[in-house]
């Protein structure tokens, strides 16, 4: 099929073009006046001095950070948005080496002046904050002054910053390499074929189960052959943070969780009772799985039928590109006009990049520009129902930031739990639209397929890959972990959130999900649940709202970078989501999703 190809060149036409090289300069320049101010309050800075010289200097340098960042970002997507097409790019990698330590300096001269503002009374941040430009960034101080207490000394937190480049940050460039360049070998129509990872995993979301067992396990046996590497990248990744962690311990103790969750916004209550929802309901939800495994005519699932479509008795092709675009643009005018022209917004602009590339990088993701202030999207498109309705996540993403284009830079930051909050709402509201025009038991049984799907993959997957990594750490702080260990505790983790429901568990996942191996985010899991069942509890007001839900969830969504979760929601609908009752509702919502199903199937 004909597959639409991302418009990045409107930013640059090239790493070797002018518009390029200007903004390359430009953030050249930046570094050169802050190295400068840096020398000018120096000895104030040291001496912990708060006089108004000093507070001009601090509000300059962070005017210069947001022109800085502005531009570093909108450099570095750009490299990043090439070497995820072709991770094999030799003059986009160096250019992005040199970028990074281009960021590496000036977040070396930066640190001193953050570390003062966090640690600085509350009277000299309040005639901080005053600056006109800069009281957009006061949810920001607030969040980042909470953590005084775990602040090293300057040098030590330059030293950090200066090291993070060739070595924690590196172990997750060497991920992306690996899985890049990895071939693997499938057997199709009866004939061996080489394939790109990233092809291999949207064939494991085909509508062929024998090319799915074949894609599956050829992608398990090509890990393996780098199963070293990869328990190296996830031990190493773990090993840096965990070493950080201790060192920052120097006054109140803080655990492999703290920054999970300060980057999530949501404080450990809340995720404890996330959690303890989703474990009490365990059981009914594998009842879903165990559904999938009827529909297919098995008693329990293959690993490698997860992602697959509905079993259905008439086979469909795969879906052209343009007819996805199409079918979620109407689902989502079933809520809104201006939600479903978004659609036409993203495909007119050639936003999204979706074709079948040798050295493409595995997975999706929703990224953008911050100059231009416009998303573009990233996957590898192959028309099965999973790609449609991972073209659906990744447009609810764009859309999120879509709708706060026009707020201060320091407001437009959210948390990865509220981001999902955005993308899961767009998978849900296109499959409720395909559910309520469904007609005949096929076509309900087909759209009703995402519901259980959704539900074990956010539910019962995403809840097993926060057991393995809260394990992981655990044992972490004694050592290393060998390969066969951390398959272990993969199974494990399987065994406990899956059951019964599969013929055998994914060992080799911790290895093939490159979640684990990114080394700006760990714990790349319970933000997931939290956005499923935010959402779902968003998504059940539409009666109560009427004709203002989408003026309501746009007004949650401009928030999203401006106050906590439990904020957010407490202000927006009422609710306290530190209590398991809150997540209970959501719960009940999925497994009423459920039990629809099985009364369509019998």
């Amino acid at each position: 099929m004909e597959l639409p190809a991302w418009n990045i060149e409107s930013e640059y036409p090239s790493i070797d073009s002018v518009e390029f090289t200007t903004d390359e300069s430009k953030v050249l320049e930046y570094l050169a006046q802050l190295k400068t101010l840096r020398a000018d309050h120096n000895q104030a800075l040291e001496k912990g001095d708060e006089t108004d010289k000093l507070l001009a200097g601090l509000q300059s340098a962070c005017l210069i950070e947001e022109e800085f960042s502005i531009l570093y970002g909108n450099l570095r997507t750009y490299l990043h948005c090439q070497s995820s097409n072709d991770t094999t790019l030799q003059d986009s990698k160096a250019k992005s080496s040199v970028l990074k330590k281009t960021g590496s300096d000036f977040m070396q001269q930066l640190s001193p002046f953050h570390l003062f503002l966090t640690k600085a009374s509350d009277e000299f941040f309040q005639k901080f904050i005053a600056h006109p430009k800069l009281k957009p960034s006061s949810f920001f101080w607030r969040m980042k002054r909470e953590n005084k207490a775990i602040l090293l000394s300057e040098k030590e937190e330059s030293l950090l910053i200066a090291l993070s480049p060739s070595g924690f940050t590196a172990w997750s460039e060497l991920y992306d390499n690996l899985g890049g360049t990895m071939r693997v070998e499938i057997e199709k129509e009866g004939k061996p074929q080489t394939i790109g990872l990233s092809e291999a995993h949207a064939l494991t979301r085909g509508a062929d189960a024998t090319l799915r067992k074949s894609a599956w396990q050829g992608i398990q046996k090509a890990w393996k052959t780098h199963a070293e590497s990869a328990a190296g990248i996830l031990n190493s990744l773990a090993g840096w943070r965990l070493e950080t962690l201790e060192k920052r311990s120097h006054t109140k103790k803080i655990d492999h969780l703290y920054w999970p969750l300060w980057d999530s916004r949501i404080e450990k209550a809340t995720l404890n009772a996330m959690m303890t929802a989703v474990e009490r309901n365990k059981a009914d939800i594998q009842q879903a799985a165990f559904l999938m495994a009827k529909f297919h005519g098995q008693k329990q699932l293959h690993p490698w039928d997860l992602l697959a479509p509905a079993p259905l008795k008439t086979k469909s092709p795969p879906t052209d590109f343009k007819a996805a675009a199409q079918m979620i643009k109407k689902s989502f005018q079933t809520v809104d006009q201006s939600f479903g022209d978004f659609v036409d917004t993203m495909v007119d602009n050639n936003w999204i990049e979706t074709r079948v590339l040798p050295n493409k990088k595995t997975g999706g993701y929703c990224t953008g520009f911050a100059k231009s202030r416009t998303p573009r999207i990233f996957m590898t498109y192959m028309g099965s129902t999973q790609d449609i309705s991972t073209l659906a996540h990744e447009i609810g993403h764009a859309y999120h930031s879509w709708v706060m284009r026009d707020l201060p830079e320091a407001e437009q930051e959210y948390p990865m739990t509220l981001a999902e909050t955005a993308s899961i709402f767009a998978e849900t509201v296109m499959g409720d639209a395909l559910l309520a025009q469904a007609k005949t038991k096929e076509e309900i049984l087909e759209f009703g397929w995402a519901d259980l799907e959704g539900s074990v993959s956010l539910l019962l997957n995403i809840s097993a890959r926060y057991e393995f990594e809260s394990k992981f750490y655990e044992k972490r702080k004694e050592r290393a972990l060998s390969v066969e260990e951390l398959s272990q505790l993969m199974d494990e983790a399987w065994a406990k959130w899956y059951g019964p429901t599969l013929t055998e568990n994914d060992k080799m996942f911790w290895a093939h999900k490159l979640h684990f191996a990114i080394a700006g985010t760990s714990f790349y899991n319970f933000p997931y649940i939290f956005g499923y069942l935010f959402s779902l509890s968003i998504y059940a007001r539409r009666e109560e709202y009427g004709a203002d839900f989408m003026k309501k969830y746009i007004e949650i969504l401009r928030d999203t970078g401006r106050m906590t979760a439990e904020e957010l929601v407490q202000k927006h609908l009422g609710e306290d989501i530190r209590r398991p009752e809150f997540w209970q509702k959501s719960i009940d919502v999925v497994k009423q999703k459920i039990k629809h199903f099985e009364k369509a199937l019998s």
